[in-house]
């Protein structure tokens, strides 16, 4: 829920604050940043309520201190004064800083910002097509690697088989024709008929 303001003229002001007017309006000029000012009909300044602590503060500097306006400016940023910003002065600037920037062909940071998002969000996809592709590529290779090197296997031991068997004929043989000179030579002569 917003309150609605209570704006004082500056001779409203002096009188609370116990200063001149004058004081009040050069003040404004002074701490323009700590003070909520506007300009009234006949560019009478009217100020914001709220803005009486800082007057107060001001008034006790000059007169019991006797500080200079820059010290008093340190002094209210110090004591925590909030600053005073003029929202239509804040959203023309901004207005007026983007046309500017369009007629200088300049893109604002959130244009290039979206821009480059989106880029990277290109560059991505096609990185992730690129892996994909290459990842089945690579599948390809290793199963047909995987299907040669069983093939190759299957050979070896197929002429690893047929040797092992011929090696084996070969010995049945060799023993087969060792076996055919003993039995002549246990025969006896008489039994020439074996």
């Amino acid at each position: 829920m917003k309150t609605s303001k209570q704006w004082l003229s500056a001779e409203d002001m002096a009188k609370q604050v116990k200063v001149s007017a004058m004081t009040i309006k050069r003040n404004c000029q002074t701490y323009k940043d700590f003070i909520n000012v506007k300009q009234g009909e006949k560019n009478k300044y009217l100020i914001d309520s709220s803005s009486l602590p800082v007057f107060l503060f001001i008034a006790k500097m000059r007169n019991k201190r006797s500080l200079q306006s820059a010290q008093i400016l340190e002094l209210l940023e110090e004591e925590g004064f909030p600053k005073i910003y003029d929202e239509e002065n804040i959203n023309t600037s901004k207005q007026q800083t983007e046309q500017s920037l369009d007629k200088q062909g300049i893109v604002p940071v959130q244009d290039i910002e979206s821009m480059v998002a989106k880029r990277v969000q290109e560059e991505l996809k096609k990185h992730e097509h690129f892996l994909s592709e290459w990842t089945l590529k690579q599948e390809e290779q290793q199963r047909k690697f995987q299907e040669g090197l069983l093939k190759r296997l299957d050979d070896r031991d197929q002429k690893l088989m047929s040797s092992i068997r011929e090696l084996q004929e070969s010995k049945l043989e060799i023993a087969a024709s060792i076996e055919e000179p003993k039995k002549t030579l246990n025969k006896k002569w008489w039994e020439f008929w074996k």
